[in-house]
């Protein structure tokens, strides 16, 4: 009721989204069918709409656990900005957080994936050496909408990464145009 969908509107929601089947066919093998009990049709045009509303309450969770966010799609980035000496203080905060979050998830039938989970601390070369003792595994870089965030933000990953591009672009460009252009 949250997005004012009641009535008709509501009942055609749920009859697109119930007694949904689906089989899987391997080579020339056809497994019986299997009804799904939860979840939306990937692909579908309301997919993704019906999976933003159905995870809207998980930006309201994090944000009761005063973190900053962006929700992109099936991607959660949290940010949690805090003075160097209240480093201890504010990483067990964020594990609650990310507790609390994951609970939440466990309820509604999704889950945190692990090995796409990345901790990226951001500071000053002295700031990040003092806190290495830390139980949270971080990592150097982390990718967000196209950039490459580095622990230091020199960028100097995500430049890297720019010219590699480039430079395989224009490569590729040359031999097309060269290839193109000989005589036949």
């Amino acid at each position: 009721m949250c997005f004012g969908i009641h009535g008709s509107v509501l009942s055609w929601f749920k009859s697109y989204l119930s007694s949904r089947c689906f089989r899987v066919k391997c080579e020339t093998d056809l497994i019986s069918w299997y009804t799904s009990s939860c979840g939306v049709p990937q692909g579908s045009v309301l997919g993704s709409l019906l999976f933003v509303m159905y995870t809207t309450p998980l930006s309201t969770r994090i944000s009761f656990c005063s973190l900053n966010h962006h929700l992109y799609a099936d991607d959660t980035q949290l940010f949690l900005s805090f003075l160097p000496t209240h480093f201890d203080s504010s990483i067990d905060h964020l594990h609650n957080a990310l507790d609390r979050i994951s609970s939440w998830m466990t309820a509604n039938l999704l889950t945190i994936n692990s090995s796409k989970t990345e901790f990226l601390l951001i500071g000053l070369s002295k700031q990040l050496a003092k806190n290495n003792n830390s139980s949270l595994t971080t990592t150097h870089s982390a990718r967000n909408l196209g950039f490459i965030f580095d622990e230091h933000l020199t960028f100097s990953h995500h430049v890297s990464s720019v010219s590699k591009s480039c430079y395989y672009h224009i490569r590729v460009s040359f031999a097309v145009s060269v290839h193109t252009s000989m005589p036949k």
